[in-house]
């Protein structure tokens, strides 16, 4: 009898064990999951301020007039939360995997031009080959906002608050 009880105990043991780390996993998944919503969130609306395209017309107006003209393109970091998590990333769901791994490889993309942007190699170049730079620099950050959107609506999905009263109304 005693033997039975002991038995009873270790898979009633087992069974709460493994309750236990499954409610620790999905608060980890959670958790990650609200990190990378509040960082691309606050790079799609920092891209929703301005209208990029009228940047874009702005500043290749500018540098069509005038041949010396080269734009200031300030240095971005969009990735601090992501870059922290990357060894995290396989805990995400399978469908939000995707969209997020895109949307900062597009990021990324951001990053390394904007780089390009302010090389010497970039003043150096003739204004036709600066003002195709500028262009693709302005394409990629319309991609990124496109890419943004389609991540948080993965996760935001994934992690039950499909807008964004409902993300922001459980951080109060």
């Amino acid at each position: 009898m005693g033997g039975l009880f002991i038995a009873l105990g270790w898979v009633f043991n087992g069974w709460q064990n493994r309750k236990r780390d499954r409610r620790r996993r999905l608060e980890r998944v959670q958790d990650v999951q609200t990190a990378l919503i509040a960082e691309i969130d606050h790079y799609v609306m920092t891209l929703k301020l301005f209208d990029l395209s009228a940047t874009w017309s702005r500043i290749v107006g500018a540098m069509e007039e005038d041949a010396k003209y080269i734009p200031v393109v300030p240095s971005e970091r969009n990735d601090t939360v992501f870059s922290a998590l990357i060894a995290e990333v396989h805990v995400l769901p399978e469908e939000v995997i995707q969209p997020v791994v895109g949307y900062y490889n597009q990021v990324f993309a951001v990053e390394a031009i904007i780089d390009d942007l302010r090389s010497d190699l970039f003043r150096e170049m003739d204004q036709v080959q600066r003002i195709g730079m500028y262009t693709d620099y302005i394409a990629l950050k319309q991609e990124a906002l496109a890419r943004g959107e389609v991540a948080l609506s993965a996760l935001r999905q994934s992690t039950g608050t499909n807008n964004r009263g409902a993300a922001r109304s459980d951080q109060s």
